[in-house]
């Protein structure tokens, strides 16, 4: 009786160990989100700001880390109107 006890404590922890181990979120590999912020007195020069500087900030991480290539994602752009345009761009970056 005590042995059958213990039996189905053993597999009810093991079920859960399974349970947190599975659902732990995958390691990204050394990504990372590199993000840029321009201001602009037109929305399209502060949009191309934005990107120029998010590809000079990729380029010195890469630099820094000692990479050769790095892959890029997408670059999500969102602009803000109030006395100036201000831009703010991101994308993940990964060797």
């Amino acid at each position: 009786m005590i042995l059958r006890k213990g039996v189905i404590a053993g597999a009810a922890l093991g079920a859960v160990a399974a349970v947190v181990v599975v659902s732990q979120p995958a390691q990204a590999g050394g990504c990372v989100v590199v993000t840029a912020k321009t201001r602009g007195v037109i929305e399209a020069g502060a949009n191309k700001r934005s990107h120029d500087k998010l590809t000079r900030n990729i380029n010195h991480w890469a630099k820094k880390s000692g990479l050769k290539a790095v892959h890029v994602g997408y670059a999500q752009t969102s602009c803000s109107k109030g006395p100036v345009f201000v831009c703010t761009v991101s994308a993940k970056a990964c060797p």
